[in-house]
């Protein structure tokens, strides 16, 4: 068992490693060659914890009397769970497995133009387009797995204030080209597209561009923002990636699946979101965080970090990134309310 513990981590590391170099590749020979490395990776993995997991269990044996040995192996076993099998599937989950949903035809309380925006690596996204009607629009981005659809509430509400918007599916998901990832640094070039768009439209004031995201979309915009000024408001609900940890365990845990998204993506974030939101300063920013723990403490710390134009509204009984589900009027009030003074 050891043997095939062993066999299947080196597969694992290897196809990790050169389908972390291959990511952007999609379509072809190149993309087929990913596709294969891609497959090998999650299957590698399940057979590799599979393994080590018996071998850990197997601990008991080598112990006596046999309550300690129990004992032995059942802390053995939560370690095991905790710093190697938690991070690593997570990191897979999130570089490795596609997550595509089928996109339907949805109302969005105006008429819209389908638009297909073009990546600077060459990808095509597709998504709905609704003009302004009072010069100022603004960009919504999905969360992990999801599609346009997704944020197609929060386009309705905006239109229903005259917004233009502007909601895509990221690249991998829906009906846009590319390899599926929900990692946020990879989307950058979505970012790019979506701006180039809507700096184009002569519906479009100039100064008056926003950007709204849910959860991966959060972590997008605060991205995108920070790299570009001419996103003049911002809002981010959900992020909370870069958060820095409470305990040494928690520091483990971070600093495997940090160190595995970059070697299983072929590159990393070009900053923690903390130094992210000191670069949108002074540029308006609203973040939008749900519960009592590590989300609504994360974006405590990021008001801290950020500018006097920043906002937060937590709510403490709220789903992640459900604040327009769970209450419609006090998001309208917030984040209608925000990006009307920003973008005035």
């Amino acid at each position: 068992m050891s043997r095939i513990a062993l066999l299947a981590a080196s597969v694992f590391v290897v196809a990790g490693v050169a389908s972390g170099q291959l990511i952007d590749e999609y379509g072809g020979a190149a993309g087929a060659v990913e596709w294969v490395l891609r497959t090998l990776v999650v299957i590698s993995l399940a057979v590799a914890l599979a393994a080590a997991f018996v071998l850990v269990l197997r601990v008991r044996r080598r112990v006596s009397p046999r309550p300690l040995g129990w004992a032995v192996t059942a802390v053995a076993t939560v370690a095991f769970v905790f710093f190697v099998a938690q991070p690593t599937v997570f990191a897979v989950y999130l570089s490795h497995l596609p997550a595509r949903r089928a996109v339907h035809d949805a109302d969005l309380g105006a008429p819209k133009q389908p638009v297909t925006l073009t990546t600077a690596g060459g990808l095509k996204l597709r998504g709905w387009y609704v003009p302004s009607r009072n010069g100022a629009a603004v960009a919504v981005l999905h969360g992990t797995g999801s599609n346009r659809l997704g944020v197609a509430d929060h386009a309705r509400l905006l239109v229903r204030h005259g917004y233009g918007v502007l909601i895509l599916d990221l690249h991998g998901h829906g009906e846009s080209e590319g390899r599926s990832t929900s990692l946020p640094w990879r989307f950058a070039p979505d970012a790019d597209a979506a701006l180039a768009y809507l700096r184009g439209r002569p519906d479009v004031h100039a100064g008056r561009i926003g950007l709204v995201g849910l959860s991966l979309g959060g972590e997008i915009a605060v991205d995108a923002a920070a790299n570009h000024r001419e996103w003049r408001a911002i809002v981010a609900e959900g992020v909370q990636g870069g958060t820095p940890p409470t305990d040494p365990a928690t520091s483990a845990v971070l600093t495997l699946l940090g160190g595995l998204d970059r070697v299983l993506s072929g590159s990393g974030p070009s900053a923690a979101n903390a130094r992210l939101v000191q670069r949108i300063a002074p540029r308006p920013l609203l973040l939008i965080s749900a519960g009592r723990g590590a989300e609504a403490r994360a974006n405590v710390g990021y008001l801290r970090q950020a500018g006097p134009a920043t906002e937060l509204w937590n709510l403490p009984g709220a789903p992640h990134a459900a604040a327009l589900r769970t209450d419609p009027a006090g998001y309208e009030r917030h984040v209608v309310g925000f990006l009307d003074r920003a973008l005035r």
